[in-house]
């Protein structure tokens, strides 16, 4: 079976080298690796340039600045091998990372094999809430999933080229893993590996999350427009999610009922819901690290506006078939 570690990479000057430098380290080794530049503006280009000359497993591909999708797909189409393996430029894998993600192909119907994170950039403490709250949702994944992130993904090339790969409509780094894995899950199985990890360089500013939390919101309208029988969940992605995303739409609506008599229980619900629907995940996380359970409540509350908000402008964009 041949191997091909494959990654669409922008403006990862900070980590692309190790990515590389553990993918070359593996118990494993791919026979190639593919990178696909997709326009970046720093020294990423030259970085991974400088691994092409001296290993000749290791092509870069520069491409205009197309997106994700568009770049993973040259990328998977580019790769001379029976099973593609996708991850990101600011990844780090394990040194059994593909060891642990080839040896679950086998059976046919087996068409992916999803694997998980560790955080890389701990010294961070919205780093490590990410992190901590990625493993909370992790922690009852089953064996088989419909949903996954291209972060920490093997794919059959022929499934890919059955299926078309990534649909390229999805500009933004958000929606368009969640739509390949729930296209390749309704007739193949994805299987999930929690011993297949990357470390993973979450986010460090609270800004800059809250904007890539917008942009989820308005991709996840265009995702259920896209797939409406996941409105209800997936693996990954619990049924509480959009009862949050309600409330918080409905919260700043409602704000003048607090003065109103009689009226002031609907504001006041509102806003018990949404501090306390984030309950499981601060206990979870403050079990492992206090201090990033503490920075997480706010974080949790202003995320669920940041998803609201998007999922508004999704709409107006988008529309939506079905609500519920």
């Amino acid at each position: 079976m041949r191997v091909a570690v494959v990654s669409a990479v922008y403006n990862e000057k900070q980590f692309v080298g190790r990515m590389i430098e553990s993918v070359l380290s593996q118990s494993r080794l791919p026979d190639e690796v593919v990178l696909v530049d997709d326009g970046s503006t720093d020294a990423t280009p030259s970085i991974v340039q400088s691994y092409t000359e001296r290993f000749p497993i290791v092509r870069l591909i520069q491409n205009s600045n197309q997106g994700p999708a568009a770049s993973r797909n040259v990328a998977w189409r580019a790769a001379k091998a029976d099973v593609v393996i996708f991850t990101d430029g600011d990844c780090v894998p394990e040194r059994d990372w593909i060891e642990k993600l080839v040896n679950r192909f086998g059976p046919p119907e087996v068409a992916a094999v999803a694997g998980t994170y560790r955080t890389l950039n701990t010294q961070n403490k919205l780093a490590r809430f990410v992190g901590h709250e990625i493993a909370w949702r992790y922690r009852d994944v089953p064996a088989q999933v419909d949903a996954h992130g291209a972060y920490n993904l093997a794919i059959r090339k022929d499934v890919l080229e059955e299926l078309g790969g990534f649909d390229e409509s999805y500009k933004a780094p958000s929606g368009e893993d969640w739509d390949l894995t729930y296209r390749i899950s309704r007739k193949y199985k994805i299987l999930f590996a929690p011993d297949a990890v990357v470390a993973h360089a979450h986010p460090e500013s609270f800004w800059s999350y809250m904007k890539n939390q917008v942009r989820r919101g308005f991709d996840r309208i265009k995702l259920y427009n896209d797939h409406p029988e996941k409105m209800k969940g997936d693996a990954y992605t619990g049924r509480l999610a959009k009862y949050q995303v309600l409330a918080a739409a409905c919260f700043p609506l409602t704000l003048w009922m607090f003065f109103c008599k009689g009226w002031c229980f609907v504001p006041a619900a509102l806003f018990l819901f949404l501090v306390g629907s984030g309950w499981s995940v601060f206990r979870f996380i403050y079990q492992r690290d206090p201090s990033a359970a503490r920075y997480g409540v706010g974080v949790q509350f202003a995320r669920n506006f940041a998803w609201a908000l998007g999922a508004v402008k999704g709409v107006l964009r988008f529309g939506i078939r079905r609500l519920w």
